[in-house]
């Protein structure tokens, strides 16, 4: 399983991030070329948040 890092930070206080892992069905390229798509429906759903940036890796996520 491909995990895609999303680095996101509060609107209100931008100085606030985190990182987020999310599960990526497809291959480290697939990744690559599609992550900022996946990485802007993810997003979608959280407002207050805004995406600083992206990364795809190949290391094991803890709930895959």
């Amino acid at each position: 399983m491909i995990a895609l890092t999303l680095v996101m930070c509060l609107n209100a206080q931008p100085q606030n991030c985190r990182a987020e892992d999310v599960a990526f069905d497809g291959s480290i390229m697939q990744c690559a070329m599609f992550g900022q798509a996946a990485a802007a429906t993810y997003m979608n759903g959280r407002p207050k948040w805004s995406l600083k940036r992206y990364s795809c890796s190949s290391r094991r996520l803890k709930d895959a």
